[in-house]
């Protein structure tokens, strides 16, 4: 009965893990291929911007959709801290791209379909899906915080503007 009750609020609740930190040196790779086939210069953008991953469960993930929906709504506060997004998502391009259509949100969305970048970052949850997570890289692209999980009632944005401490610049 006791485990029945840890698991349901493991479910309701959602898990999340934020750090600073990791164990090992992790590193996003520099050059990825988007949904529509181009190729996205990572290193260029950690350069240039605050570059922030945000990781989908699946394409068919209901959650997952909107929290980017979430921050969709917020690019103005993300923009004062010249803040850049990648997406990564599970799935065939087509699916990921569909996911791209729905919610509107303007950066490039890039398909996991064998999960290296996921393992690398030791976010795979099952077979088909990627945990949730929200992942600053650093310039050298190694993770500079990260923070795991989502559910509906927890969705991680707001700790990533705690994080980031931009909504407030001028």
């Amino acid at each position: 009965m006791k485990l029945s009750a840890i698991f349901f609020c493991g479910i309701v609740f959602g898990s999340s893990f934020e750090t600073d930190s990791i164990k090992q040196e992790v590193y996003f790779p520099a050059t990825v291929i988007s949904s529509v086939g181009n190729e996205i210069d990572v290193a260029a953008l950690a350069n240039a911007h605050i570059m922030i991953v945000i990781t989908i469960k699946a394409t068919w993930c209901p959650v997952c959709r909107q929290q980017l929906l979430r921050i969709k709504e917020q690019l103005g506060d993300f923009e004062k801290c010249n803040a850049s997004f990648l997406v990564l998502s599970p799935g065939s391009n087509k699916a990921v791209q569909e996911v791209k259509f729905n919610t509107e949100f303007p950066f490039p969305f890039i398909p996991d379909q064998n999960f290296s970048i996921a393992k690398k970052l030791d976010l795979i949850l099952s077979p088909e899906e990627i945990m949730p997570a929200i992942v600053i890289l650093n310039d050298d692209l190694s993770v500079k915080w990260i923070r795991k999980g989502r559910n509906a009632l927890n969705f991680g944005d707001a700790e990533l503007k705690d994080h980031l401490r931009c909504a407030n610049w001028i």
